[in-house]
């Protein structure tokens, strides 16, 4: 029998060809899951403790996975964003750091204020249930057309706590009359043909979350045209886009007749969040 030890080695050494700032955490992080301990005891286990063989099978076949390219985050079958601990399965898009900018002036405003706000493309409802742990008293909807990732926000939802509603809808189609203060999306935004959707890591996600047609503007097209409708006086639209999107994006927001449009980089200095306000509707 192998002991944590030598295992936990071996799997670092065969993990120094990922594609991970620190392989070593990967390799942690699947031993807790699979132990079923905390990290401290994980690497404060006795060296001459022996893997059960069932727990060294289950490690191994894990590890085998990641090494294929899945994501850690669907192995472990959660995620953290927002300093919230999210369900996610290979359903949903596994929550980015970077989509935190969308979330973080999303709240540029005042936190007394009771907002409504909508999540257009939901996914693990990761931006929603955010919105909801932010600001208590707003509304919060998350709209999706996917009904298995849906199962998945709801889940989230239960599991922390947080009362947002989950719709099944094609944008904003199963919603019409509603209204609300800010509405948020992170659409499908990578081209039909980009290569990183064969990648490792993508490749393993759904499609349907990822893909914005031809030139990866459809989903950003959609949002833009069927928020006009759909927002206050004065309410603002906010789009996560790819890094060089931000002008296309910007100007799709003008034709729409949305004003003070602005542009957020995230902390690789990236373009990844615009943002538009509606007057007169």
């Amino acid at each position: 029998m192998t002991t944590i030890h030598d295992f936990i080695s071996r799997a670092t050494r065969s993990c120094a060809a990922l594609d991970a700032g620190h392989p070593a955490q990967e390799v942690w992080a699947l031993g807790c899951h699979v132990l079923g301990r905390p990290l401290t005891k994980l690497l404060a286990s006795d060296p001459k403790e022996r893997i059960d063989p069932q727990d060294e099978a289950r490690w191994t076949e894990l590890m085998a996975r990641r090494l294929q390219g899945e994501p850690l985050a669907y192995l472990l079958g959660t995620a953290e964003f927002w300093s919230l601990s999210l369900r996610v399965s290979p359903d949903v898009l596994v929550p980015r750091p970077e989509t935190e900018l969308l979330v973080e002036h999303a709240l540029g405003t005042s936190p007394s204020q009771a907002l409504r706000y909508a999540d257009v493309g939901t996914g693990s409802g990761a931006i929603a249930l955010a919105l909801k742990k932010e600001r208590p008293a707003a509304f919060v909807v998350g709209l999706d057309k996917s009904h298995k990732a849906l199962r998945v926000a709801q889940a989230n939802a239960q599991a922390l706590g947080l009362d947002v509603g989950f719709i099944a809808s094609d944008w904003l189609a199963a919603v019409e009359g509603a209204r609300f203060d800010i509405i948020v999306s992170n659409p499908p935004y990578i081209h039909c043909a980009d290569p990183c959707l064969t990648a490792d890591g993508l490749r393993y996600e759904p499609s349907l979350a990822l893909v914005g047609g031809e030139d990866g503007l459809d989903g950003l097209r959609a949002v833009i045209v069927q928020s006009g409708s759909h927002l206050n006086d004065g309410g603002r639209l906010l789009l996560e886009h790819g890094s060089c999107q931000g002008p296309a994006t910007a100007a799709l927001l003008r034709q729409a007749g949305f004003t003070a449009i602005r542009t957020y980089t995230d902390l690789a200095g990236h373009e990844r969040v615009t943002e538009g306000t509606l007057h007169g509707r």
